[in-house]
């Protein structure tokens, strides 16, 4: 019988990891060293435990959470960010790398990071032949040729089952190794462009551009590349620029891009994936199916490119991707005429909301529908654009963002909606969790991110609303609204000549604005009466009156109030536009509207703490009562 110590020595042997190389570095996961050329760097603890765990899992998102259970369980919220922000930065520090310009850690926002380099990991060495073992010396080749069979044979039959589970389900890409087939691109950024309508109708344009932004909104789920967002894909609808060009300009790695055509109860879709740089198709696949299946053809195209990729998608969003419903045909149609009213402008919220409630009135347990009703609604009373009462729109804005996440909690723009809400019952906890809970199911919606970002900017968080802002601008970088909201952050934040260098480039009144606040009167009524040309809206009249009376104009200022006054007799006006207008002229006056933009709910009464004009007013009992009432976190 063979001697115990010879599967002593084969069971109590221990595996070496090999060292893991990427670039000039090398990390030995046992010693838990960290080399470059040879050299050993400074680097321990917490910031190697993080590198070790991006490298078990390279391209992938490790996330936030997963961290805090391996390496600081148990640590508070506060001390587990301050370590993980610490340990990063070090490594970052030790790399030689950016946070803005990666090259080894990638941040996700809201999720964690990704280890982007490539890696050169050593084989292993192969396990010792049986002679390499110990073995009692008086053991009889009958007994040593059958430990050889009994050793072996196991290892040979678990070989073969891990090369077939390897090929049949091509877990990390493997089956593509060991079939000869190359790894699966890098895709770090993704634009769908729009759809080409091949209808014989132009009529339907709404119906191509709906699908296209349904497909935006569908792709932006996946962890993984960031998703441009549509206001910046669509200059690009009917274009004759490369491929090339546009990804250029666009700065993505691949692009999606097909046709649509819509023949009475039939759809037809033709889409394709292509690589930019080497420019090559992915990808391709033709649709012929019910219209009442739309949703289950944009749900299909998702998750083929999403595989495509191997991309990671939460459990929530795989659900969703795997059981599309059917949507009556008539619903469908009237949510994406709806869905055409908010994203074209000028925008028609009233014709939103109407084609919204004829959607649920065909189909009660329409969860986009009622998510668009919710937007529709809070555009509508909208002080900048909207001509309906607050206290009017906004409870029927949070009943249907309410609906909509009950019947669909995947659904990242419904929990947007809801969020928004919350924020103008000024609900900051329940508002704050609604928007972390969109970004995790949508990294890419960059409207979500803009929304997060006024958020954080109403509450003074400053520094993470500019972030979140400039976020944004990298999903929509040819959308000038994503200029404007951080400029218009900057300005809440103080930074006066940042947030003119981002208003000057767009077409908004913030422009003038920013002077005021850098005390440039002159400059701030010039560039408000270049505005002007846009239209006598309230809040061009409000914030004239604004600059004049902060300029020593006061006749000037008061004839404009005077009309603004006028104007209020047949439409809604915001109290906080008189707020404004009465802040260089009657402190009085300025407490009186701003409370009564209090009582009415007005949406801009959450700026109340950060706005720069209010600093005059925060010694004032009247205005601190206010703000105790409006329940900001400390």
């Amino acid at each position: 019988m063979l001697h115990s110590s010879a599967f002593v020595a084969i069971e109590g042997r221990q595996d070496v990891q090999a060292p893991i190389r990427f670039d000039p570095f090398e990390v030995s996961p046992d010693s838990g060293e960290l080399r470059r050329n040879g050299v050993r760097l400074k680097l321990s603890g917490q910031a190697i435990q993080v590198l070790l765990n991006l490298l078990e899992r390279p391209g992938q998102v490790v996330g936030r959470d997963e961290l805090q259970k391996q390496l600081w369980q148990g640590a508070s919220f506060g001390d587990f960010e301050h370590g993980l922000n610490a340990a990063v930065n070090r490594l970052r520090e030790v790399l030689g790398d950016s946070a803005n310009e990666p090259k080894y850690i990638e941040t996700v926002p809201r999720r964690g990071y990704r280890f982007i380099a490539t890696l050169n990991v050593e084989r292993l060495p192969s396990p010792p032949v049986l002679s390499e073992v110990a073995v009692v010396a008086e053991t009889s080749s009958v007994v040593r040729s059958r430990v050889r069979t009994m050793i072996w044979l196991p290892a040979v039959l678990a070989l073969l089952l891990t090369g077939v589970l390897l090929i049949g389900t091509n877990i990390n890409g493997w089956r593509d190794r060991l079939l000869g087939q190359g790894p699966k691109p890098r895709i770090r950024a993704l634009a769908v462009l729009p759809l080409a309508n091949l209808s014989a109708d132009p009529n339907q344009e709404y119906f191509a551009d709906a699908v296209t932004d349904a497909l935006i909104t569908e792709m932006g789920t996946a962890t993984g590349p960031r998703v441009i967002s549509r206001q910046s894909v669509m200059q690009y609808k009917n274009s004759k620029k490369s491929l090339q060009s546009i990804a250029g300009e666009l700065n993505v790695d691949a692009v999606l891009e097909g046709t649509v055509e819509r023949s009475g109860e039939r759809v037809r879709v033709t889409v394709h994936l292509d690589q930019t740089s080497p420019e090559r198709q992915l990808w391709s696949k033709k649709y012929d199916r019910d219209v009442r299946d739309l949703l289950g053809v944009q749900d299909d195209i998702a998750r083929s490119v999403n595989n495509e990729l191997q991309l990671d998608v939460s459990p929530e969003q795989h659900a969703r991707l795997s059981h599309a419903r059917v949507v009556d045909r008539e619903a469908q149609d009237a949510y994406l005429r709806g869905i055409f009213s908010l994203i074209h402008g000028p925008i028609d919220s009233q014709a939103a909301v109407d084609n919204f409630q004829h959607a649920i009135q065909i189909d009660p347990n329409y969860a986009r529908a009622y998510s668009g009703l919710a937007l529709a609604y809070l555009d509508l009373g909208a002080p900048g654009g909207g001509d309906r009462p607050p206290n009017e729109t906004l409870p029927k804005a949070k009943e249907a963002a309410r609906r909509a996440v009950e019947l669909d909690p995947s659904l990242a723009e419904a929990h947007v909606a809801l969020g928004d809400s919350f924020v103008s019952e000024w609900n900051w906890i329940e508002a704050e969790t609604e928007y972390q809970r969109a970004l995790h199911l949508n990294p890419s919606d960059a409207n979500a991110h803009v929304d997060y970002a006024q958020f954080l900017s109403a509450v003074g968080r400053h520094a993470e609303a500019l972030s979140e802002s400039k976020y944004a601008v990298e999903l929509d970088p040819y959308n000038p609204d994503r200029r404007r909201d951080l400029g218009w952050n900057a300005l809440r934040a103080r930074q006066y000549d940042f947030a003119v260098e981002q208003l000057a480039g767009v077409e908004d009144n913030g422009l003038g604005w920013a002077y005021l606040c850098k005390k440039m009167y002159p400059e701030a009524i010039a560039a408000m009466e270049r505005h002007g040309r846009y239209g006598r809206t309230p809040f061009y009249v409000a914030s004239l009156a604004t600059f004049y009376g902060r300029a020593g104009r006061r006749r000037e200022a008061l004839l404009l109030i005077a009309e603004l006054k006028r104007t209020a007799r047949h439409r809604y006006v915001s109290p906080l536009l008189f707020m404004n207008a009465y802040s260089g002229l009657d402190k009085n006056q300025t407490l009186t509207w701003l409370e009564r933009g209090y009582e009415e709910h007005d949406e801009w009464m959450v700026w109340t703490k950060v706005w720069p004009l209010n600093d005059e007013l925060r010694s004032d009992p009247r205005f601190q009562a206010l703000i105790r009432r409006m329940n900001y976190p400390q």
